[in-house]
């Protein structure tokens, strides 16, 4: 038998991009293993920021009513277990082995990607062992490997511009991807809907006759304050109102998500026919908080991990910042993956936070120095060991000042462990 770290390393060697759209290798798996994917509830999340978080939340209100929640999500921050958790407690290295051995006996025949087998091996690991598991995508929704459940209900956090070159190229492509989440007679809840794509989600959904859940239509947030790093909300949907439900963190889309977890939530409780508690609602969403989404590893000054990836995510974020803290300088620390918008990305930061520097990885993906036009920028510089000028930066910090790490979670990975 493997050790663990051979385990991890045997996972590496499949392939990590798609080959194929088809879902025919990964159900063959399944079907082999006894399909353990069709042995428990299911929740099916997709959306182009808000993914994590959102099923965090949920995660966290379905345990307060004591069941098994299964977790499954990608990246993980600091060690690949994270993907795989049970009550926000991660399959252990023993129990890693031991299942990859035992799944490897079948799949080891079929053609198979890295997010596949590991898509399998959450689904096996669930069996028997929880109640309802959360699923997240790995992208898109209709062709991504995890969409072989009929989950008892789906969610669509936000539809915006990300991986075009796989689900795109325009926000439509992307908005018709997503829709396949929506399953026959079974509920959806969304996110916020541009009116560019919303009649794609409408439409889907009465051809699928789900119930539509949509925010800013079916329920909403009232009141949104931010108090330091601590915002307050109210949550209104046509039945139930929860006043000042408090979040960490100050951002909009923050409460959003809460929001659309606490939907999805009262739905879920609703088909179970259980007791919807408003005020076990109020106090459970943050029962546990994950790394590297709007991560304050400091607040005085004020030093944040966040792993925004995309225009819109990096947008948000810094319109938040700039709107609650409008004196401050925003310092930002980036690095980018190639198949990401990365100008419009640098030209939006360079007009609106002090400096940035960009940075790359040790990884294919990233983008390095020759991938940039830093001559288009003044206050764009490139750094190539940024752990030291983190440190540097960390150092001359005052309080007129908010230090932002961003544009990768594989970054935010490396960093965390640096400040833990």
């Amino acid at each position: 038998m493997l050790n663990y770290q051979e385990t991890i390393d045997y996972i590496h060697t499949f392939s990590k991009f798609h080959r194929t759209d088809s879902l025919k290798n990964i159900k063959q798996a399944l079907k082999q293993l006894g399909d353990p994917q069709n042995s428990y509830s299911t929740i099916h999340v997709t959306g182009t920021n808000g993914k994590g978080s959102t099923c965090n939340y949920l995660a966290n209100l379905l345990e307060a009513t004591g069941k098994r929640v299964g977790m499954f999500t990608s990246p993980f921050i600091t060690k690949f277990n994270e993907r795989i958790q049970i009550n926000h407690q991660m399959i252990s290295d023993d129990e890693l082995v031991e299942l990859v051995g035992r799944v490897r006996k079948v799949t080891d025949a079929i053609d198979l990607t890295e997010f596949e087998f590991v898509t399998i091996l959450g689904f096996a690991y669930f069996q028997k062992k929880v109640d309802v598991a959360i699923i997240e995508v790995g992208i898109g929704a209709e062709h991504d490997k995890t969409n072989v459940i009929i989950p008892d209900l789906s969610i669509i956090t936000s539809i915006d511009l990300d991986h075009e070159q796989i689900i795109g190229p325009t926000i439509q492509d992307i908005a018709k991807e997503k829709s396949g989440i929506i399953k026959k007679n079974k509920p959806i809840v969304t996110g916020y809907l541009q009116p560019e794509i919303r009649n794609i989600i409408v439409e889907k959904a009465k051809s699928q006759d789900s119930f539509l859940s949509e925010f800013d239509h079916n329920f909403k947030i009232n009141g949104f304050l931010v108090d330091g790093s601590v915002s307050r909300f109210d949550y209104l949907d046509d039945r139930t109102t929860i006043k000042k439900i408090e979040c960490h963190g100050f951002e909009k889309t923050t409460a959003m998500n809460i929001a659309i977890a606490i939907r999805a939530f009262i739905i879920y409780q609703t088909i179970h026919h259980e007791k919807i508690d408003l005020q076990l609602i109020k106090s459970s969403p943050e029962t546990h908080l994950i790394l590297g989404r709007m991560q304050i590893v400091q607040n005085d000054p004020l030093m944040i991990l966040d792993g925004s990836h995309n225009f819109s995510a990096i947008h948000n974020l810094i319109n938040s910042l700039i709107s609650n803290w409008p004196n401050k300088d925003i310092i930002i620390v980036y690095a980018g993956m190639r198949d990401k918008d990365r100008k419009d990305i640098l030209d939006y930061l360079s007009k609106n936070v002090q400096q940035v520097y960009v940075t790359t990885l040790e990884m294919t993906r990233s983008a390095d120095v020759t991938d940039y036009d830093f001559s288009a920028y003044d206050n764009v510089t490139f750094v190539r060991d940024y752990q030291s000028k983190l440190k540097e930066l960390k150092n001359g910090l005052t309080n007129r000042q908010i230090l932002l790490v961003t544009g990768s979670f594989y970054l935010v990975s490396d960093l965390e462990k640096l400040f833990s």
